[in-house]
């Protein structure tokens, strides 16, 4: 006859306890192991991207912009989103962002919901642009969880990462904004600090010539390209070393206010990105930029050596 062993009360009592103990480290554990959540504006790599492909609380954005590219090939699950979705023309100037409770509408209309981490990828054609307007805009409805794709899907695609041809489906979510202005400066503002004893510090994200044939007086060029680095085949932003080099010789004081504008908001957004997450200068974008700062007759200046 086989006896089995009784043990007193009290032992049983403290073995549940260790048991339970033990259960709740695995579980620390677990968590330790987990890949990080995006819980701020953030740069991420295609390896990261990789393993949370399959995460169903994630919202791919396919923001290159030309339906018929996304319908011969994007990242798995990746929604379709053209920038000028995001766009309007305000008192006839054109490329002028959207409301925030107009933004939130689409983006719900998307499937994203406000619990939904988000990651954006575009292509080095546009120097990432329209990935990080796209997140701008996100931010503009104070959605926080969001990641930009670094090298696009040229680096995805170079990697022999998987693409679908698969359209994904997403029941329409009801959103509700909450602006941060805060992100964004306007032509009143400017006019106002742009003369004041110590005025706004401008950059022109635009290329050389654009700015050397007329710019925002005090405004210095910064190309949004030159953030960027070949890798061959893809680009990749830069190093924040090398950008926050770039940022000095400019003699940029990042304890002052700063400012960053383009033709039309929309390339401005990368510089404001780059500064952000890469540097942490928390920089403001004048979504009007040149379009609007010309069209309203507003000074300008222009380069000695530009005709």
């Amino acid at each position: 006859m086989c006896v089995v062993p009784t043990l007193p009360l009290g032992t049983l009592s403290g073995m549940t306890r260790w048991v339970g103990l033990l259960a709740l480290a695995g579980l620390m554990l677990a968590v330790g192991r987990a890949q990080p959540r995006t819980d701020t504006l953030q740069l991420i790599t295609t390896s990261q991207l990789a393993q949370r492909l399959s995460d169903p609380n994630l919202r791919l954005i396919d923001a290159r912009g030309a339906l018929a590219t996304y319908l011969q090939e994007h990242l798995p699950n990746a929604i379709f989103l053209s920038t000028e979705t995001l766009r309007f023309t305000r008192g006839g100037i054109p490329g002028q962002m959207l409301s925030p409770e107009r933004l939130a509408e689409i983006f719900g209309a998307m499937g994203i919901g406000a619990e939904n981490e988000v990651v954006i990828y575009s292509s080095a054609e546009d120097a990432f642009s329209a990935a990080t307007y796209t997140a701008l805009a996100l931010l503009a409805i104070g959605h926080t969880r969001v990641a930009v794709l670094d090298g696009g899907i040229e680096k995805w695609k170079a990697e022999n990462r998987p693409l679908s041809r698969t359209i994904p489906r997403f029941e329409p979510r009801a959103r509700t904004a909450q602006p941060n202005p805060e992100l964004f400066r306007t032509l009143e503002w400017l006019q106002k600090y742009l003369d004041s004893p110590e005025p706004v510090q401008l950059l022109d994200a635009r290329a050389p010539q654009q700015y050397q044939a007329g710019h925002i007086p005090t405004a210095q060029n910064l190309f949004l390209r030159e953030m960027l680095r070949s890798e061959g085949s893809y680009s990749v932003w830069r190093s924040p070393d090398e950008i926050r080099k770039k940022v000095q010789q400019l003699g940029i004081d990042t304890g002052r206010p700063l400012v960053v504008y383009c033709a039309s908001g929309r390339e401005a957004s990368q510089l404001w990105f780059t500064l952000r997450v890469l540097l942490g200068i928390q920089a403001q974008v004048y979504d009007g930029s040149w379009v609007e700062w010309s069209a309203h007759g507003q000074p300008i200046t222009k380069e000695s050596n530009t005709p």
